[in-house]
């Protein structure tokens, strides 16, 4: 238990900290599309350098392959697109607001298909994170719908993908097994995407490409490989909740590093956000099978 809230923890943080790589490289004139290929390349990569350190075997069935492509193109890739599609058209603390209402989807997701159940600790988690969210915020401003819709679209998919990390029929398979598969549908599909709309390029210099490869890449590859192992330690609904760390450590870091204000309404939003991991971690139903 505790070490699956230690997975989730480590990989919040470390998706609050790939934001600040990807718009270094980005303000460096590398587009979007270009830059999706060099992280899950580099996943890909590493994975796969990992997978023969362990002298893990990459042969499996069809179907699993199937069923990991199928978790990997929505789970990573069509949340990312759709993510970027809404960066475009609605401030970034929107965007968050509205892609973190996915752990609200997950407990719906475990109640009504699963039949987990809700308890009160889970009621008052959903409560005080949509309050939190909200706090965090900049709601200033005209509202795309479109915008709205895409944002909408990355929680319904990532919740997709959180909710199948526990309950779908690969989960005997290796971690990072999992993660190649996953990686390299991803990667197939931006490399063709990039390759279609003429957007490759090579990094402006040695940082941009450091960053681009190290903190975007195997962050993203470390970053995903845990917050697998925490769902399978404690459940999606847990796991789901406790990442809502990372727009905590999102906004922390946008302080430290780029000097942004911190107003009062944010600390009490991050602190309702706080407070409903903590309501979820006290929870006793959710937990892993």
């Amino acid at each position: 238990m505790l070490l699956g809230i230690l997975y989730i923890a480590a990989a919040s943080f470390l998706f609050g900290v790939i934001p600040s790589g990807n718009n270094y490289v980005l303000l460096r004139g590398m587009e979007a599309d270009c830059l999706l290929c060099y992280q899950t390349v580099t996943m890909v990569l590493g994975a796969a350098c990992l997978l023969i350190v362990k002298k893990l075997s990459i042969k499996i069935p069809i179907k699993d392959i199937l069923e990991l492509f199928v978790l990997g193109a929505v789970g990573m890739g069509v949340t990312d697109y759709l993510l970027n599609l809404a960066y475009e058209l609605l401030p970034v603390s929107t965007v968050v607001m509205l892609h973190f209402l996915y752990p609200a989807i997950v407990l719906i997701i475990s109640c009504g298909v699963f039949h987990q159940g809700i308890s009160i600790f889970s009621a008052g988690a959903v409560l005080l994170s949509i309050f939190g969210l909200v706090l965090v915020s900049d709601l200033q401003g005209g509202i795309s719908l479109q915008g709205v819709i895409f944002a909408l679209g990355s929680a319904l998919s990532y919740a997709f993908f959180v909710t199948a990390n526990q309950h779908g029929q690969v989960n005997r398979l290796p971690l990072m097994l999992k993660l190649f598969y996953m990686s390299l549908i991803t990667m197939i599909i931006y490399l063709i995407k990039t390759g279609v709309s003429h957007h490759f390029s090579l990094p402006a210099d040695l940082k941009t490409g450091a960053i681009a490869i190290g903190v975007v890449g195997l962050g993203s590859l470390l970053a995903f490989y845990l917050i697998t192992a925490g769902i399978k330690q404690i459940g999606a609904r847990k796991a789901s909740f406790l990442n809502m760390l990372e727009p905590v450590a999102g906004v922390f870091l946008s302080v430290l590093i780029y000097r942004e204000s911190f107003p009062l309404r944010s600390l009490i939003g991050c602190l309702c956000i706080i407070g409903s991991v903590l309501f979820i971690a006290f929870d006793g139903k959710g937990t892993a099978d």
